[in-house]
């Protein structure tokens, strides 16, 4: 009894842990979330980006309004994915109120910003030249300019420009008219929350359990309180969507009317200049309507008054809470892009079977061979002997083919790097394809590629020793090469992006990662991977060592000079060309949306193409290793490593190619230093990762054929 007790009390801890992680997990969004009729909605701000520099800037270091109850970081949805992506997000002054039309608002709270310093005209007319965009969030919603309704639309981009430029003036966007799409419900989700925290609470959840559940919707309600009271002090006047007005915010039940319930799907915004005076009654005006010629835009000029308004209008849309994402992933061009997949996907598949075919036929025909000779007892002479030698030359190395070669320790720790980037890559692109890491969550996907990467350091300690303990026949030292592989791939990461770090640290940007997240990333680095490498090696050294089947001479054979089918540089640029083509048209769209401001959310296209790019790499590896391997040429070690890493050679060219091409809107040095510091770790990362796909299926193929040969 006391065991079958003791199990379900462990039973009940995991069960109360798991919820404990549930909640603290939580995203604002990602979870639908229904507003009644006159509940207040805040609008966040997010941070200012341009895709002509890649840096991006604070909200409020641009002369916009602030709150009246101050600017405050929306602390839950900070991580270290949106630190490093310099995302910033913050509450904003546009409130905006369930099913309640709005016209001319004041956004600032003493009526206007200014008068503007020199340098703030400085500031705005840069970030209009460079085409910088507002990125306001509501309901986690991005704001876009685009129809969210129209199907015809290949794209999205959210935001919009700060200003536009006319002739020498610039004109700022200074009044925003928003028109939010919602989906009637009737207070289902509302109620499924509030049923499951009364049922954790009466299953005897202590009390902190229950005020972790509760948090969200404690500060919902706070926030919600605060707003309500704010707008009632202005004394403005609200219209509802059925033509009633009222002075102040009042219990729609209590009037008879219907309290039903809203969810948002989408965020529209509609920015124009009004040139207004500070003080003054708001007009209202309807921007975008032919005859209005007669409005004055907003000119940026020192010790100009800006007035910042907004409208609000609300619109019922039959589109799901489920569906709200999808105008928002749309990508350009992508009828052609699911064309090019499929072709891409037949190809390869053809292109693996042919390839396969020759190998095995091939291989099959050579042990054949080998085996007729030894019954024959080696009778065959004269040019039947010498067709027999070019026959099977892969045969003659088999005292030499496991030769350790010169510097194993480096192949060992780039083999198990790559490792340890595959399989990081593998979980992340299956959490993202089975939705775990959407768009909603930003910063989501980045956070758990570095904590699977962090998680996964055992593993790269693990095959780096076990490989090297292969190649010399011993474990000595083995934590000198858990060390390096520690200290290798991080430290170049960490190298190239304080590098980057330092340039754009002066501008200004949030893309500048602030002291305490290196601080959190070495300790990551430090008291975390590096522990598990040592752990993954001390489990490496446990494990019986592979024998070899065939015996190492004791003096290197000769290697004959390559015959140009054979020649390694020539083997080098061909085996990287067939995994490129694999992968060109998913590359071409990944970075497009990466570079240019699109949403990506194709990851299971992502997974597949990465597994084909895998299989056909390994393949090509494999071939040319034998090819080598026919030419008496047993130093196959390293080569299969770089002719399985000979991809990433026209992946950098292709970057090249892109910048030149896709993103010749990038002006000065800081932004094309910026691209190529990222590409670079990129192409670093796929350097190690089909490197090591090259050898792991070089070495299964030399070991499977000399055992099956049996050789003395």
């Amino acid at each position: 009894m006391q065991g079958l007790d003791g199990k379900r009390l462990l039973g009940a801890t995991m069960v109360l842990a798991l919820l404990r992680a549930i909640c603290a997990y939580y995203v604002p969004g990602t979870y639908p979330t229904e507003f009644k009729v006159g509940e207040v909605l805040e609008v966040h701000a997010s941070s200012l980006t341009s895709f002509d520099t890649e840096l991006p800037f604070d909200y409020y270091s641009v002369p916009f309004c602030k709150p009246a109850e101050g600017v405050k970081r929306i602390a839950n949805t900070a991580n270290p994915g949106t630190i490093l992506e310099g995302i910033r997000i913050e509450n904003s002054p546009y409130n905006l109120t369930m099913k309640i039309k709005q016209s001319g608002r004041l956004a600032c709270p003493k009526g206007s910003y200014g008068p503007l310093t020199d340098k703030e005209v400085k500031m705005l007319k840069r970030l209009i030249d460079q085409h910088y965009r507002v990125n306001l969030i509501l309901d986690n919603l991005p704001v876009t300019v685009y129809d969210l309704l129209n199907e015809n639309n290949e794209f999205l981009r959210p935001g919009f420009e700060v200003g536009y430029k006319v002739g020498d003036k610039y004109y700022i966007n200074n009044h925003l008219v928003f028109n939010i799409l919602v989906y009637q419900t009737h207070g289902e989700y509302t109620a499924a929350r509030k049923q499951y925290i009364k049922s954790v609470s009466v299953d005897g959840l202590d009390r902190h359990h229950r005020r972790m559940l509760q948090t969200s919707a404690e500060k919902a309600g706070a926030s919600v309180a605060r707003a309500h009271r704010r707008i009632a002090q202005e004394d403005d006047i609200y219209e509802f969507d059925d033509g009633y007005y009222y002075d102040e915010l009042v219990d729609m039940a209590a009037l008879g009317l219907d309290p039903a319930y809203y969810m948002v799907v989408g965020f529209e915004v509609s920015p124009c200049s009004i040139e207004r005076k500070a003080g003054a009654d708001v007009e209202v005006i309807v921007c975008g309507v032919d005859g209005d010629a007669h409005i004055t835009p907003q000119e940026i000029k020192e010790g100009a008054d800006i007035v910042y308004t907004y409208d609000v209008f609300w619109q019922d849309s039959k589109i799901k809470w489920a569906s709200r994402w999808d105008a928002y992933l749309r990508m350009p061009g992508g009828k052609v892009h699911w064309f090019s997949i499929i072709n891409s996907l037949l190809v390869v598949l053809v292109m693996a079977t042919i390839v396969a075919m020759i190998l095995i036929r091939t291989v099959r025909r050579d042990l054949a061979k080998y085996e007729s000779l030894m019954v024959d007892g080696g009778s065959s002479s004269g040019g039947g002997g010498g067709d027999s030698r070019d026959e099977a030359g892969w045969k003659l190395v088999a005292g030499d083919v496991f030769r350790a070669p010169t510097n194993s320790a480096m192949l060992a720790v780039q083999v198990g790097t790559g490792v340890q980037i595959l399989a990081t890559s593998l979980v992340t692109m299956v959490l993202a394809t089975l939705g775990f890491l959407s768009p909603a969550a930003r910063g989501a996907l980045l956070t758990a590629g570095m904590l699977f990467f962090v998680l996964l350091a055992g593993l790269s300690g693990f095959i780096a020793v076990y490989i090297w303990g292969l190649l010399e026949r011993s474990y000595n030292s083995w934590q000198a090469v858990c060390a390096r592989v520690a200290l290798y791939y991080p430290g170049i990461n960490l190298l190239i992006f304080t590098i980057l770090n330092l340039v754009i640290v002066h501008t200004g940007s949030t893309g500048a990662v602030p002291l305490g997240m290196y601080f959190s990333l070495g300790c990551a680095w430090f008291l975390v991977a590096t522990p598990l490498t040592f752990v993954g090696g001390m489990i490496a050294v446990r494990v019986p060592m592979l024998d070899w089947p065939v015996k190492t001479n004791q003096i290197p054979r000769h290697i004959p000079p390559s015959p140009l089918s054979a020649n390694p540089t020539l083997l080098f640029l061909a085996a990287g060309v067939l995994p490129f083509g694999t992968m060109f048209i998913e590359l071409y769209f990944a970075m497009t949306s990466l570079w240019l401001g699109y949403f990506y959310y194709l990851f299971g296209f992502v997974l597949l193409i990465g597994g084909l790019t895998c299989v056909i790499n390994a393949e090509i590896s494999v071939l040319c290793t034998y090819v080598q391997l026919c030419a008496e040429d047993y130093s196959w070690w390293w080569r299969s490593f770089y002719r399985g890493a000979s991809v990433s050679l026209y992946i950098g060219l292709y970057a090249l190619g892109f910048l030149v091409s896709s993103l010749s809107s990038l002006s000065g040095f800081i932004p094309v230093f910026i691209y190529l510091c990222y590409m670079s770790l990129f192409v670093l990362a796929f350097y190690y990762a089909m490197g090591a796909v090259g050898f792991g299926a070089s070495f299964w193929f030399v070991y499977s054929i000399f055992k099956a040969v049996k050789a003395d």
